[in-house]
């Protein structure tokens, strides 16, 4: 089998199916937990689920696989799930949730951060920068609150956004893609620490690479787009 080859059955309101689910991800990773997960181009090909890589500052590169999609006020909230129980909520590219990276499992990996709950995310650039770029706002102000080591704690930030004038190429894992290239940067407030966001967007203003501060003081998460299941077949 393929380093981080999993097959991901849809998740259903069954609590069995969903355990189950679970224990068969993480019997199918344990052997690669130590090293980098890189699917080669044929186990890319097989495999049938969306899925992207995730690496946290210079730790190892994991798998995460997407599970299932909540539709609120019209967006769409993709949920992204690791061998060892995480859960990565994105919004148009961006993370806006995690689940379980407090857990003693993930610490040395994604940082003991979760993020609970981002303000304001219907006025998030990433929503309209590259479709509506003339009428599409520049800055983007939010609280986020979040757990420090299962502490309750919220931070403010506010950043402003630059797109490239023209599109650039870069390699995929599933070949090259032309995207426009995102500059978010910013300053969490009241620690003033500074910090930023790059996001590559594709022509119709979906996200296929990104690299994210969540927290003040974490190193930043790298997301990037492994196969998309009904994009790019």
């Amino acid at each position: 089998m393929a380093a981080g080859l999993l097959i991901l059955p849809t998740l259903t309101a069954c609590t069995s199916a969903y355990q189950d689910f679970y224990d068969s991800v993480e019997y199918a990773l344990e052997s690669y937990k130590a090293e980098d997960v890189v699917l080669s181009a044929e186990a890319i090909e097989e495999f049938p689920y969306s899925g992207l890589y995730i690496r946290r500052g210079d730790n190892r590169q994991a798998l995460i696989v997407l599970g299932f999609i909540d539709r609120e006020a019209g967006r769409r909230q993709h949920s992204w799930i690791s061998a060892d129980n995480i859960t990565i909520v994105t919004e148009n590219g961006r993370i806006i949730k995690t689940i379980g990276q407090t857990e003693a499992i993930s610490s040395s990996e994604l940082g003991n951060h979760d993020i609970l709950a981002i303000s304001n995310r219907d006025k998030d650039p990433l929503h309209c920068i590259i479709l509506e770029r003339q009428q599409c706002p520049t800055t983007y102000s939010r609280e986020i609150d979040y757990l420090d080591r299962n502490r309750a704690r919220s931070t403010y930030a506010e950043s402003t956004f630059n797109v490239s004038a023209e599109q650039q190429t870069i390699t995929l894992p599933r070949g090259e893609r032309n995207v426009y290239h995102v500059t978010e940067t910013g300053t969490f407030s009241p620690s003033g620490k500074t910090f930023q966001n790059e996001f590559w967007l594709e022509a119709d203003g979906h996200v296929v690479r990104s690299i994210q501060h969540l927290t003040p003081g974490e190193k930043p998460i790298m997301l990037e787009q492994v196969k998309w299941v009904g994009r790019d077949e």
